[in-house]
């Protein structure tokens, strides 16, 4: 038996999680062009889509969760250690992916900027999201939490702004802003602020960097107050948030503070302009002091002013901090132009999904609440941190200069700690979707400070305190939980600051699990108004099992509290719990139990089936709970809804759980079908969930409709993992349900000659002669030719291969017990040797010395087979040489980078003189080949791309690049793909004069890591070379052999083969020219924080070399085959590699099975029914004896028994496998003919006669 393989990879696939930063699904919901902002503002009107996308996708961008309000006032306490409760936040940066594609919308990956420190943010300003798009997504939780949400109009540096002109987009935008009626009145002041209202946008931006003239900016300042007062008569809280840049007089002037060229930019207390004025990074003391008393004079807040952090340049570095702690003056942080930086840095485990999230959250925490993630015991201030976390575990926190805000001021109040993405979706603790995802939309409200925890004194300073995490190792819904770990002896974890005014009858609930234990060492407990100390606090109560979900829920009575008291704070304690402590919490919840809610049960206005797969669907769904073709909006507050479920139902299947949206639409990607033609109707359903989530609404189904199988998958599998000379092997499509592809070629990949090719079918079976790589180019039903590089590799029957059984037969089929049977079998066990791989997974990374390489002429070269791709914006890194000592960007450079590409535009040549994207699309993963002095390296360089050659997942491919002084040349699988001429500007760093660059460190060669903007490697490597010279096509052809020891040529400087391993030093030996001093090993960096590398380095890592490696090169690794016989009831005699004797132990009929198994695969056989059993009676004559005659033999239904003597007899019908088939029993007389009815089917059969107890006569008998 044969199992199919993707791409060749199975047998060696890992458990690991992919950092898939941008989704492997296309974007399916439209928006709209800033470039068309003119005419799609002019022709909006509520109850119209804006830029004439879809009614679908409109929802996505209207946000249904109404702005709350902030506890203020005598309820607004403080944390131990919080600043200035009046100083506010602007997160002016980006919530985006990669590719400044997807905001905050909905998605199927795990990894995405699901940020939820909200409570110490005032505003947040989404600065990829261009003028007048915010995500719905987006504005739903940050309005959740108190916070605005503004999109950002980014101004190219020193363009000129003209009101009246249409010189540029910006002048024209401006233009139609300020147009005025014959009364000189502005006409879209009041259609702009409902237009904000309506999409839930609380501000805009302008990142002003431009020219201008004062007239202009005269007319600007004037629509923007205006547009204050027009927004408070709807009812809307308008802001303006602007860059210090661009003052009065359409000047460019930074870094001055608050003064008399911006003041009337920034405005007065009786005409507000600017509600967000964001400085520039050099402010200091005096510009600080400056701006506090131009703001009095102006009689605005002077926290209206903020003091801006470049967090891309500079991280957290700063002098200045004990000047803001001192004045009143709010922090901005800006950085960067695709992703924020305290996500985007949050590499420093590696590039994983699971490892970013988990950093980001570390990171978020550290920064917010400072290193010991505890804002009530933050280090001193300060001013050197990057945004690694090894530096920001001294950082002093945001919290010592701001004060954590809360918006829990109403019952029902629940949080279920779900973060807005997951691994799974759950409900009621259950996977109901199992799949990766993200929408923050569904984010709940996190613990107010992460993590105000102290000990039985009080004090967060005594050490000892359990450990508090959100993690996504479980939920009770969504994706993620509150987790409580580790040992202490008492510990008051302070979760939420509310201010709930409540009755004794109220209840108050935690849901919580217990993972390896039943106590929960835990209590619940609240804080009352004035009364923060004095708690009022209950058992949790012991797990009735370990391991499950339960709820435990009381009145507010039971805590002691009376009526119209008010909850200040929510919390746990922890006692006693020893180091191995672990419980989660999936929900806290105050509800009235009295108070009954009446969720809208929605009307499903659309259902758009976007893919249809052979084994799911994608589709995107519209729903609406009242009825606005009026241009009315409604919240989710108004339907007495907290979020809505989102159902599918294929005919005659479960119904099925997908996810959950505050939106009134929902996006589906891959939720699951049976496979098949038939039975592909499905429906499709949303239920309105109540606010306190109890109460549901009826569930809403669309009727059954079909879905269309339109999406096929063009994946091919093949049967065997490795392939000898002339060995028959089979390759067929993934897909069952796929149409035959028209045309199957494989093709040599050396020389580009045509081996085999087929038509029309949906798989061939075939054998090549010649050892070698050979290339699949399949063309599908539909759509172009489909080329994996390297898809067949032929391989020298020394390296071994599949094992197989040849011949498999029993010498006889009919035997009684304790008589020997032999099965006779001839196999092939296929063992052998090869090459070994090491294995490595970001973020682990193979170092060699750079010493082995130096000058501007080399050769790397190298056998790869990717694991899985989960590339970052530009790629996935190969091969690199550089050094954490240098600076951004230089770290992130160096002297080459070899990177895998997602599909993406390369730059035509003059990237050499810092040129633009101007070159040809290229198709994903393939081979970029970039040295320094390339001054455009975010971009790969037209020429030394292997255009056409892709390095896809699951196959071995040899790929080497060589620079031969400006001559730059890749090799894939031997065959030169790129050649060209580079710039004279290419050079080595340590010729350059940037100062950027230490060039007292040695740059090291890199295979696999991460970086900025690019993703880690996972998979293996094997005979890693690296060459003084630029190798020839033949060299190369050579080098793909690989060497004996004793035969490495000259020029080969690093050659690793990864035989052995040394355990003493963790490294692999160099069998190369360059000296045997010159070991690789597997490292880490650590204490790196995205582009800031100055606190890191390499710590050595464990290697795994226990993998098979290329199958063409042979090697230490042993392919030895392990042969297993097996049949039931039996006795083996002897066993070798040509036959097993048995003896069987009872009667019946018997299968035989046979499996031989080595390191490449399995093969089994079995022989069905091989062997007929019986015990030795000569149960055929039996059936005469005088004692008892059984007949008719054979009989159809009814078998006569005659009994010589008198007695009391039961009969079993029993079959060839032991069942007893029916019984009777009876009395009878000497010579008496009894009929007995065997309703079994027809077959071979036992007759066991039973006299007095005691077994008499056993007879074979046939039904026909």
């Amino acid at each position: 038996m044969r199992k199919f393989y993707l791409l060749g990879s199975a047998l060696l696939a890992c458990a690991v999680g992919w950092a898939q930063r941008t989704p492997l699904h296309p974007l399916d919901i439209q928006t709209s062009d800033f470039d068309q902002l003119v005419s799609n503002f002019n022709a909006w009107k509520t109850g119209k889509t804006f830029g004439g996308v879809s009614k679908i996708d409109e929802q996505f961008f209207i946000s249904r969760q109404r702005p709350l309000e902030r506890i203020a006032g005598s309820l607004d306490y403080k944390a131990d250690g919080e600043g200035d409760e009046n100083r506010n936040l602007c997160l002016w940066v980006p919530l985006d992916d990669p590719t400044v594609t997807w905001k905050a919308l909905p998605r199927y990956c795990f990894e995405g900027d699901n940020f939820s420190n909200w409570s110490y943010v005032t505003i947040h300003g989404n600065w990829t999201a261009p003028w007048l798009r915010v995500t719905a997504g987006l504005a739903d939780v940050a309005h959740k939490n108190g916070v605005k949400v503004g999109c950002v109009m980014s101004v190219p540096w020193a363009q000129f702004v003209e009101v009246g002109s249409g010189a540029n987009t910006y002048s024209a935008v401006f233009s139609m802003l300020c147009e005025k009626d014959n009364d000189g009145n502005f006409k879209n002041t009041e259609k702009f602020v409902k237009f904000l209202k309506y999409y839930g946008i609380d501000g805009v931006g302008v990142n002003s960097e431009f020219s201008s003239d004062a007239n202009s900016m005269e007319n600007i300042r004037n629509f923007f107050a205006e547009c204050h007062t027009k927004a408070k008569e709807i009812g809307w809280n308008f802001q303006l948030h602007w860059y210090d840049g661009t003052n009065d007089y359409g000047s460019i002037q930074f870094d001055q503070g608050l003064n008399s060229n911006n003041a009337l930019m920034f405005g007065s207390s009786k005409k507000v302009v600017t509600d967000m004025m964001f400085a520039n990074y050099n402010w200091n003391k005096s510009v600080l002091t400056r701006s506090e008393q131009k703001a009095e004079e102006l009689g605005r807040s002077s926290y209206d002013y903020y003091a801006g952090f470049d967090i891309q340049g500079r991280a957290l570095r700063n002098l200045r901090w004990n000047d803001l702690l001192a004045s009143k003056i709010s922090i901005g942080f800006w950085g960067a132009h695709k992703q924020s930086l305290i996500h985007q840095s949050a590499t420093d485990n590696g590039t994983s999904d699971v490892a970013i999230q988990k950093t980001y959250l570390d990171k978020q925490e550290l920064i917010f609440s400072g290193g010991n993630r505890n804002p009530a015991n933050t280090p001193s201030i300060n001013m050197m941190c990057d945004l690694s976390n090894a530096s920001l575990q001294n950082f002093h926190g945001l919290s010592r200069f701001l004060s954590a805000k809360s918006t829990i001021q109403a019952v029902p109040f629940v949080s279920r700690f779900n973060l807005g993405n997951g691994l799974v979706f759950r409900n009621d603790g259950q996977v109901a979707f199992n799949h990766k995802w993200h929408n923050i939309a569904t984010q709940d409200i996190m613990p107010t400070w992460r993590w105000w925890i102290v000990d039985g004194s009080e004090s967060a300073k005594n050490g000892g305190l359990v450990n508090a995490d959100l993690t996504w190792n479980d939920s009770w819904f969504g994706g993620s939980c509150l987790q409580l770990s580790g040992q202490t002896a008492f510990s008051r974890v302070k979760l939420f600051k509310t201010a709930l005014t409540t009755q004794p009858t109220y209840n108050i609930s935690v849901t919580y699990k217990v993972p390896s234990d039943t106590k929960t060492h835990a209590k619940l407990f609240v804080a009352l108004k004035d009364k923060l100390t004095d708690y009022k606090e209950i058992d949790i109560p012991e797990a009735k099992t370990y391991g499950q979900w339960q709820t435990f829920t009381t009145t507010l009575g039971e805590l002691g509290l009376s009526a119209d008291d008010v909850i200040s704070m929510i919390g746990i304690t922890v006692a006693d719990a020893p180091a191995d402590y672990k419980m989660y919490v999936g929900e806290i919840a105050v509800r009235d139990p009295q108070k009954s809610f009446a969720p809208v049960a929605p009307e499903i206005n659309e259902v758009e089936i976007i893919r249809g797969k052979g084994s799911s669907v994608d589709f995107k769904m519209r729903y609406s709970a009242k009825d606005e073709s009026d241009g009315s909006k409604y919240y989710n507050d108004e339907v007495d809804t907290w979020y809505y479920e989102i159902f599918m139902q294929q005919e005659n299947r479960p119904v099925q759980l997908l996810t959950a949206t505050t939106s009134w639409a929902a996006y589906v990607v891959d939720a699951p079908l049976k496979s098949g033609f038939e039975g592909r109707n499905a429906r499709f359903g949303v239920v309105a969930v109540s606010p306190d989530g109890l109460q549901k609404s009826d569930t809403t189904w669309t009727a059954y409709k079909q879905v269309p199988y339109d999406t096929p998958s063009t994946e091919v599998v093949i049967d065997m993992p490795v392939i000898k000379p002339g060995q028959s092997f089979t390759m067929s499509l993934e897909d069952e349900m796929a149409q035959p592809a028209q045309k199957w070629q494989l093709v040599n990949s050396q020389t580009g000659t045509v081996v085999y090719t087929a038509e029309n079918t949906t798989k061939i079976t075939t054998k090549i002669d010649e050892v070698g790589t050979y290339d699949l180019i399949l063309t599908p039903s539909s759509g172009a030719n489909i080329i994996t590089r390297g898809k067949v590799v032929i391989s020298p029957k020394a390296t071994g291969k599949v094992p197989e059984i040849i011949d498999f037969a029993v010498d006889k089929h009919e035997v009684e017990t304790g008589k020997d049977v032999t099965y006779n079998y001839t196999i092939d066990k296929g063992e052998g040797k090869v090459s070994r791989a090491l294995t490595i997974n970001d973020p682990d990374m193979l170092m060699i010395p750079g010493e082995m390489q130096v000058g501007k002429t080399y050769t790397y070269a190298l056998w790869v087979k990717a694991n899985k791709y989960a590339h970052d914006s530009q790629g996935t890194n190969l091969i690199s040489k550089n050094t954490i000592a240098d600076r951004w960007p230089h770290n992130n450079w160096g002297d080459l980078w070899v990177q895998v590409r997602p599909a993406c535009t390369a730059d035509a040549g003059s990237g050499w003189y810092g040129g633009d994207n101007n070159g040809s699309q290229h198709t994903e993963n393939e081979v970029s080949f970039n040295t320094f002095g390339w001054l455009h390296h975010d971009s790969p360089w037209e020429e030394m791309m292997s255009t056409g050659y892709s390095l896809n997942p699951g196959v071995w491919n040899h790929i080497a690049v060589t620079q031969k002084g400006n001559q730059q040349a890749i090799f894939f699988n031997g065959k030169r793909v790129a050649y060209a001429e580079a710039s004279s500007n290419n050079s080595r760093r340590e010729n350059s004069s940037d100062a950027r660059i230490d060039k007292s460190a040695t740059a090291n060669i890199f295979i696999g890591g991460g970086g900025v903007y690019k993703a880690g490697f996972n998979g293996w490597v094997d005979e890693v070379q690296v060459w003084n010279k630029a190798l020839t096509e033949a060299e190369v052809l050579q080098a793909m052999q690989g060497y004996k020891a004793e035969e490495v040529p000259e020029g080969l400087q690093a050659y690793y083969t990864f035989e052995t391993y040394n355990t003493a030093d963790s490294t692999f030996a160099n069998y190369g020219h360059g000296g045997e001093q010159y070991k690789a090993r597997m490292v880490r960096t650590q204490g790196s924080g995205g582009e800031a590398t100055g606190n890191a380095a390499y710590v050595t890592q464990e290697a795994d070399n226990s993998t098979q490696g290329y199958p063409g090169i042979e090697g230490t690794m042993e392919i030895k085959a392990t042969r297993t016989f097996s049949s039931p009831m039996t006795t083996i005699s002897s066993e070798d590699d040509k036959a097993a004797v048995v003896k069987y132990n009872a009667a019946g009929t018997y299968s035989a099975t046979l499996n031989v198994t080595n390191d490449w695969a399995s093969d089994e056989r079995t022989l069905e029914d091989a062997v007929i059993v019986s015990v030795p009676t000569s149960i055929n004559a039996m059936s005469q004896e005088s004692d008892l005659a059984i007949y008719p033999n054979p009989f159809v239904e009814s078998v006569n028994f005659r009994f010589a003597e008198a007695g009391h007899y039961t009969v079993s019908i029993i079959n060839a496998a032991g069942t007893v088939m029916q019984t009777n029993s009876f009395n009878a007389q000497a010579g008496k003919v009894i009929s007995v009815t065997v309703t079994a089917p027809e077959g071979l059969y036992l007759v066991q006669v039973v006299k007095d107890g005691k077994v008499h006569k056993t007879v074979k008998v046939v039904k026909k």
